[in-house]
């Protein structure tokens, strides 16, 4: 008989503890190389796209990502509207009329 005092919880909990391992320095160089990838796309397509077009100067890495920064703050600030409409006004209780009540 084999008695093994381990769960099959124990089990998943020690392949998770063992597959962190490899998955946390995998995803800190991934993180990384997203970064720098990002970084140096936008300085490419900065250099081939506005300093030829409009003869601007090229940037470097750092200011491509604040650049990245800046449109993020400008552009995906507000994607929430600040009214609701549609199905929120059509299920709240504010809104709902009472059975007893005649409309006019």
């Amino acid at each position: 008989m084999n008695f093994d005092s381990t769960s099959p919880d124990q089990e998943r909990r020690r392949g998770r503890r063992h597959n962190l391992v490899w998955i946390a320095p995998l995803a800190l160089v991934a993180g990384a190389g997203l970064f720098f990838g990002l970084g140096q796309l936008v300085a490419w397509l900065w250099r081939v796209t506005v300093v030829e077009i409009f003869a601007l100067k090229t940037i470097s890495f750092w200011q491509a990502w604040g650049l990245i920064l800046l449109s993020q703050i400008l552009f995906k600030a507000n994607l929430q509207p600040t009214t609701r409409t549609g199905r929120w006004r059509r299920r709240s209780p504010a809104y709902r009329e009472a059975p007893d009540t005649e409309r006019p």
